[in-house]
């Protein structure tokens, strides 16, 4: 296990799945907390807390646990204090403001009236939007300290349409990556530039899993990171610059060689 302190209150370990199986663990058992990894977690919990200087009497050990393609798992553990828990609740105020003002009455009255796919393109637009705003609960300002991003969340699409996020080393790498996955069922794509990496956020609007195995299969082959619904788009859409604004899909694997 490879363990990180990449701030005064936030630390990150790396644990690969060869590691679990040895301990007599599954990634998919850490992930969901199983009965025997109780063990597995207070000895983690001890580490990260001695990194962090941690006093559990006035402050709070969070901590998000996330399977990469790889098969290995990544944990975040990040300590907060009073001052933290205030700006997180403030957080969470502030999103449901935004929640129940994006799921109007009159907004699921426009959905419903649609018909055919602008239905579906329309709800999960919608989807998206809450799903966004509900990862936002979870930031913690940590974007100054953020180098090349890797996949620290996955979440389930709840409906057909999934947003994925793909980092690219060059523009290359993209047009490569865009010539593969042309012909699938992509229905929006933005590429950015942030740090001198690429980023590609594109929506894949499909339940077919050989679909999906292609749109994933391309990003582990011709990508440096790929992920689903990651609270790390929202992060490249507000502050990486925008190369490609529509149709970036498109437009690359028209370059590519």
């Amino acid at each position: 296990m490879i363990i990180v302190k990449m701030n005064e209150t936030t630390v990150e370990c790396s644990i690969a799945a060869s590691e679990l199986h040895e301990i007599g663990l599954t990634p998919e058992a850490v992930i969901n907390g199983a009965e025997n990894t109780t063990s597995f977690f207070a000895q983690l919990n001890k580490e990260v807390g001695q990194q962090l200087d941690y006093d559990p009497e006035t402050e709070v050990m969070m901590m998000s646990k996330n399977m990469m393609m790889d098969g290995s798992v990544r944990i975040f553990a990040v300590k907060m204090s009073n001052e933290d828990i205030q700006k997180a609740t403030d957080r969470i105020r502030g999103a449901a403001e935004t929640i129940l003002k994006t799921l109007t009455q009159e907004r699921v009255d426009e959905i419903k009236k649609k018909t055919g796919r602008d239905k579906g393109v329309a709800l999960n637009e919608v989807i998206t939007n809450v799903t966004d705003t509900i990862n936002r609960i979870y930031g913690r300002d940590m974007e100054p300290e953020m180098g090349p991003m890797e996949g620290r969340a996955s979440y389930q699409p709840l409906s057909e349409y999934a947003r994925y996020m793909i980092e690219f080393e060059s523009l290359e790498e993209a047009e490569r990556f865009s010539k593969v996955v042309q012909r699938l069922p992509i229905v929006d794509s933005t590429l950015y530039k942030h740090k001198g990496r690429y980023y590609m956020l594109a929506g894949l609007m499909s339940s077919d899993e050989s679909i999906i195995y292609e749109m994933r299969r391309a990003g582990v082959e011709y990508s440096q990171m790929l992920t689903v619904n990651s609270p790390e788009a929202m992060f490249i859409e507000e502050h990486a610059d925008k190369i490609i604004e529509e149709d970036a899909v498109v437009h690359l694997s028209d370059l590519a060689k």
